[in-house]
């Protein structure tokens, strides 16, 4: 009998254990010493657009514009965020809480950038580090 009870909470862990299911590496919250140099991808809706920060280009893809890749310029610190400024655009990568609006995913880092007048507002995070999911997706 005192084994029925003892098993009870082992079984419980393991079947929480199952539960767990991660398929990419979750991105963790940046801390305030972390640099935000480096590589980056920027995602935005409304309109839809991408940006790829990478050590030697910024790629800006959307729908109905061609392809902008630039040299990359090296990244600026402004506050607690980076810059990079180049041929008429702007990536600013900052830490923050954001939602990309459309689905569940909860990104670190916010992207904003700026291509002549325009100005796309979305959601950064680092390659290979999936944006995480609220629970019960």
């Amino acid at each position: 009998r005192m084994i029925r009870y003892a098993l009870f909470p082992l079984i419980a862990l393991n079947l929480a254990a199952c539960s767990v299911k991660r398929e990419e590496p979750v991105e963790p919250a940046p801390s305030a010493a972390a640099p935000l140099a480096g590589d980056f991808d920027a995602v935005g809706t409304e309109p839809f657009w991408a940006v790829q920060v990478r050590g030697d280009s910024l790629t800006l893809s959307r729908p109905d514009h061609a392809e902008l890749k630039i040299p990359a310029p090296s990244p600026e610190a402004r506050g607690d965020g980076h810059v990079w400024a180049a041929d008429g655009m702007t990536v600013s990568i900052t830490p923050g809480a954001c939602s990309d609006g459309m689905s569940d995913r909860k990104y670190v880092y916010v992207g904003l950038v700026r291509v002549g007048p325009e100005i796309l507002k979305g959601c950064a995070y680092r390659p290979g580090a999936a944006p995480s999911a609220t629970p019960g997706s």
